[in-house]
């Protein structure tokens, strides 16, 4: 009988064990359950004093950076391009003449215009050159008018028959050796002045001045480079295309790229030549795109990474890279209809990794709030609110759709 009372009581603790286990299966909310009914659920397992299973929250507040909205964008087939940059147009201001350097107005990084005075060199060596060539000038002027008047003299005598031919045209020979003396006199003088001019170096045009590579006191030789001008309004960007992509690519199309700095904006160009052959060592050939730089923001050597486009297409239906999610093999978005978030599964298309966006070619519209930021697990079906500045909520509700009006690029 004893051992009978042993057995029975292990089967009755059994069927006990088995019971709860059933109780609490019967407890856990199913994942694809309303969060309503599984608060409902809890309540009465709470009343009837058995094990109360997680409840899965029944609000979800998220804040506006933590949103985003398909747009529509539009596609363009892109080849991306590398170079730096360098000024159209630039000038080494070189010394004309050989002498000290007596000034030197002007230093890296100022702004100059037109026909201002750069530099000075000391002028005392050519001044005298000059007197001294105005003073042969004068003597030979002197010399000519001597031997004019004895020509028209002569010439007078010749008509009365009072001296030879042959002694007229001594004197005619004499008044033109003079006058070709004036003549050299008055091209050394005019040399003379213009070194005297060349002691003062003036900017050849308005720029910026990039480099210095001379000091006061210095001995300045003849085209030694004493300042380095650069012009800024107007910069170049040099990048070598694979020969295999030069048939798509022309003159005149336009060129997005971002320069280092300024990772925030988007500056623009466009193609201003293409060489006529490959670079020596390489199957590339290189363009060169023009960008203007007005305002100066841009500084020569540095480094630009952008995207010539080759064609356009229709507007596209585009998301935020951030809102993509791979789960179970597909790519999904979760976005908000009707105040609720629910799991989209999506087809993408081409990708802009620069402007990290990517092309939703089925399953999403345009206009459709997505959740952008890392939020953790994401419920289907629970309500979403937004919270603003001031921490209070407000319902979320679908975003307009809107048609950039510069659109964007995207690489194929």
């Amino acid at each position: 009988m004893k051992a009978r009372s042993i057995v029975l009581s292990l089967v009755l603790l059994a069927a006990v064990g088995a019971g709860g286990v059933m109780v609490g299966k019967r407890l856990q909310p199913k994942p694809d359950q309303d969060p309503a009914r599984g608060v409902a659920k809890a309540a009465q397992a709470a009343k009837a004093g058995g094990p109360v299973a997680p409840v899965a929250p029944t609000v979800m507040e998220v804040a506006p950076t933590d949103l985003g909205a398909s747009e529509t964008r539009e596609v363009r087939r892109e080849l991306p391009l590398t170079g730096q940059l360098r000024p159209i147009r630039q000038a080494f201001v070189r010394a004309k003449v050989a002498g000290e350097v007596l000034e030197l107005q002007v230093k890296e990084g100022e702004t100059v215009k037109s026909g201002q005075v750069l530099a000075r060199i000391n002028p005392a060596e050519y001044r005298a050159r000059l007197d001294e060539r105005m003073a042969a000038l004068a003597g030979s002027r002197a010399t000519w008018e001597n031997n004019e008047r004895t020509r028209k003299n002569n010439e007078e005598l010749l008509r009365k028959n009072f001296i030879s031919q042959q002694a007229y045209d001594n004197t005619l020979a004499n008044s033109s050796v003079a006058l070709e003396q004036v003549k050299a006199a008055e091209a050394n003088v005019a040399l003379a002045r213009k070194s005297l001019d060349d002691t003062i170096l003036r900017a050849p045009w308005a720029g910026m001045i990039a480099e210095r590579t001379a000091q006061l006191g210095d001995r300045a030789a003849v085209d030694m480079k004493l300042l380095n001008l650069v012009d800024l309004s107007r910069l170049e960007l040099e990048a070598a295309v694979p020969a295999s992509e030069i048939p798509s690519v022309a003159v005149g199309q336009q060129v997005a790229f971002r320069v280092e700095g300024f990772s925030d904006r988007l500056f623009k160009g466009k193609v201003a030549r293409i060489a006529p052959q490959a670079a020596a060592g390489s199957r590339s050939i290189l363009v060169y795109i023009d960008m203007p730089n007005s305002d100066g923001t841009l500084k020569g050597g540095m480094f630009a990474k952008g995207n010539l486009t080759l064609s356009r297409s229709d507007a596209v239906v585009a998301v935020p890279i951030a809102a993509l999610r791979e789960e179970r093999g597909d790519t999904v978005v979760y976005a908000i209809k009707d105040g609720r978030l629910a799991r989209l599964p999506i087809k993408v298309g081409a990708r802009n990794e620069d402007e990290a966006w990517a092309e939703v070619t089925q399953g999403l519209d345009a206009g459709v709030r997505v959740i952008k930021s890392n939020l953790g697990t994401l419920i289907p079906g629970i309500e979403v609110r937004i919270t603003n500045a001031s921490g209070a909520t407000e319902p979320a509700r679908t975003a307009p759709a809107k048609t950039e009006p510069a659109p964007a690029s995207a690489k194929q």
